[in-house]
């Protein structure tokens, strides 16, 4: 008895199917198999089977499933009839003609890729073996310099430079610059001065001559020198928010930035982050009064606690007297035996006690007998 690979399974076929895969065969073999196998196809179909050629002319049943997701399966006719022959369901996954069309597509892709570095590098680098090259701190050297000429009435045009490294080792280098007369221009203009890659140090050195040249300023003073310069010049905007702006600055980051403001006559710091600044040392200092009125009020009430607790544990010791020497220096007798645990329970407040009568006796006058050599304990 065949095993229930097909149970719950609702099959369909997307057009005749190859060798003994007739109709009746799969009605058939999918029933025995506890499975349904129906001619016709709608959302009730788990799994389409069809071939290669079929999928590719993209037959009316295979577009409809194509349409409807991954809730069903198109899977290659071959997928049935081997796990008929097995009596084991095999994964789909293997045999699914949607990852035949996402490979189909990928390569597709990278044909098209390949197709268009070919007509970069015609033109300027070939982007299949060159990248664009990113320093120690993580900049990119894909820059963007912009200007509005006013006279010609070109509004936003734009320099993008380039300083590639290409993907072969030791590494190479070459400089290109992409300009737009204005936004959204379809036929930029592209400028290679090197006939060929070079070292890096000569790229590098391309690269920051164009930049002075359409700025007017130091490529270390990129960010010193940040729109200062008269509109004529193309103007460079470094990142902002925290992302890199590369390595060769004149002075430190922060430095330069204030030193631009000095410049062009803003306020430094900002004014935001300056009432950032503020309201957070105003919070802080909310917060030291409250916790110090929380210390004062905590100190209050332990003070009020103590007094409270010492006015019901003070105990008044009316006669307290030794015993002769024979007995023991600790013990020690109380004529009230009501008091006597409370006594034992408090050396502390006796003792203190017994030194205030003697101090009061001195201040009187009156000779205070010295205790006795062994000593008093209180238990």
């Amino acid at each position: 008895m065949p095993r229930r690979i097909f149970k719950n399974l609702v099959i369909a076929a997307a057009g005749p199917l190859p060798g003994q895969l007739t109709v009746d065969s799969l009605r058939q073999w999918t029933t025995i198999r506890k499975g349904v196998f129906i001619e016709g196809f709608d959302e009730h179909v788990t799994h389409l089977l069809c071939t290669r050629e079929q999928f590719n002319q993209k037959l009316p049943r295979i577009k409809e499933a194509l349409a409807r997701g991954k809730q069903q399966h198109i899977v290659h006719c071959d997928w049935f009839e081997i796990s008929a022959v097995n009596d084991k369901k095999q994964p789909e996954r293997d045999y699914s003609m949607r990852n035949i069309l996402a490979k189909q597509n990928a390569a597709k892709r990278e044909l098209a890729r390949i197709e268009k570095g070919k007509r970069e590098g015609e033109r300027a680098v070939n982007t299949n073996l060159f990248h664009i090259y990113i320093d120690r701190e993580f900049f990119s050297y894909q820059i963007d310099i912009n200007r509005d000429d006013d006279e010609k009435g070109e509004l936003g045009q734009r320099y993008t430079l380039y300083l590639w490294e290409s993907n072969a080792k030791p590494h190479l280098y070459w400089f290109t610059a992409k300009f737009m007369k204005k936004k959204g221009d379809s036929q930029p203009s592209f400028h290679r001065p090197s006939p060929c890659s070079g070292p890096w140090r000569r790229e590098m050195d391309l690269f920051m001559d164009f930049f002075r040249i359409k700025t007017g300023i130091e490529w270390q003073d990129r960010v010193l020198g940040q729109k200062t310069m008269p509109k004529s010049f193309f103007q460079y905007s470094p990142p902002i928010g925290g992302k890199p702006v590369g390595r060769r600055l004149r002075f430190c980051y922060d430095y330069c930035l204030e030193i631009n403001a000095q410049q062009r006559g803003l306020p430094w710091p900002p004014i935001e982050e300056s009432v950032e600044a503020n309201d957070e040392e105003a919070a802080e200092a909310k917060d030291e009064e409250i916790a110090e009125d929380i210390d004062e009020d905590a100190v209050t009430e332990l003070q009020s606690q103590a007094m409270d607790v010492c006015a019901h544990d003070a105990i008044p010791v009316d006669e307290v007297y030794f015993e002769s020497n024979s007995q023991s220096p600790s013990e020690f007798s109380v004529k009230d035996d009501d008091e006597e645990s409370r006594v034992s329970g408090d050396k502390i407040e006796t003792e203190e006690y017994v030194m205030s009568q003697e101090v009061e006796e001195m201040e009187e006058g009156e000779e205070v007998p010295k205790q006795p050599q062994s000593g008093v304990y209180l238990m």
